[in-house]
């Protein structure tokens, strides 16, 4: 567990180096009025939801009424995606995990030097995310892919509400506004 904490850590020197938020040089500005204090990070985290992966078989299966067919299909599929996933995902929600400690025990810099990590994690597991929605468009009929998709996306704005939520909570401001 240490050596995997010390590992994301080394990943974070170079991320953090290279973050928007600081208060000094390298942000545009001549050094005048700048501090120590970490401006708030505008971009959102990815949240739990996101770390997590897709919908469990057992809810697609009943939630869009899949016949057979197409319920053992997204049972494979679902099952390779997290097995493929799987350490990228646990990797992201220790990131997290970390972030969430640090934070909690006060100290907000460090906590903030591993939003780019944690950022880098979930933009590579949204891609994965969108290789599984393309797998999964080729199992569905058409009228049931287009149920998962106006569900995705309503889940997804759901999560987005309780991301920027947290992102106030944790940085003072309302990213992306």
């Amino acid at each position: 567990m240490r050596r995997i904490i010390a590992f994301l850590l080394l990943l974070a020197a170079p991320a953090a180096a290279q973050t928007p938020y600081g208060g000094g040089m390298g942000n545009g500005r001549s050094g005048m009025g700048s501090s120590d204090t970490p401006r708030p990070i505008m971009d959102p985290l990815p949240s739990p939801e996101d770390l997590a992966g897709p919908a469990i078989p057992d809810f697609v299966i009943d939630r869009f009424e899949l016949d057979s067919l197409e319920a053992k299909a997204y049972r494979v599929v679902y099952d390779s995606f997290m097995i493929a996933t799987k350490g990228l995902r646990d990797t992201a929600t220790l990131v997290r995990k970390r972030i969430d400690d640090t934070w909690q025990s006060g100290d907000r810099v460090a906590a903030r030097s591993l939003f780019p990590v944690l950022r880098h994690y979930g933009d590579l597991l949204a891609k994965e995310d969108d290789h599984f929605v393309d797998r999964v468009k080729k199992i569905f009929s058409k009228p049931h892919f287009k149920e998962y998709k106006d569900w995705r996306s309503d889940q997804r704005k759901q999560a987005e509400d309780d991301r920027k939520e947290r992102m106030k909570q944790m940085t003072g401001a309302s990213p992306g506004q």
